[in-house]
């Protein structure tokens, strides 16, 4: 959207460029704040947990990690959660 900004500026479309600018934050504003909470609730888990897998996943796999970060918590979670429930937890911390 920023070359179509440029290019209305250039040809003299001032207005339309500011608005599509103006359009382009208001959008990347809205996605900052929505992305965590959509994804959270479909799979289950806490907004900020998520948005912590997205940015870990970022920083260790780039691109790609935004997508296998918050799967990696999803099977972290499934694998601790039936452990729980399991009461292998229970059984490791009660032998101590």
């Amino acid at each position: 959207m920023i070359p179509w900004a440029i290019i209305c500026a250039i040809r003299g479309e001032i207005n339309l460029g500011l608005s599509i600018l103006l359009l382009l934050m208001l959008m990347s504003t809205v996605r900052q704040i929505l992305e965590p909470k959509l994804v959270s609730k479909h799979i289950g888990i806490h907004p900020i947990f998520t948005l912590i897998a997205m940015y870990t996943g970022f920083k260790f796999l780039g691109v790609l990690g935004l997508i296998l970060g918050p799967i990696i918590l999803i099977i972290l979670k499934n694998i601790f959660s039936n452990f729980i429930d399991r009461g292998l937890v229970k059984t490791i911390l009660s032998k101590q």
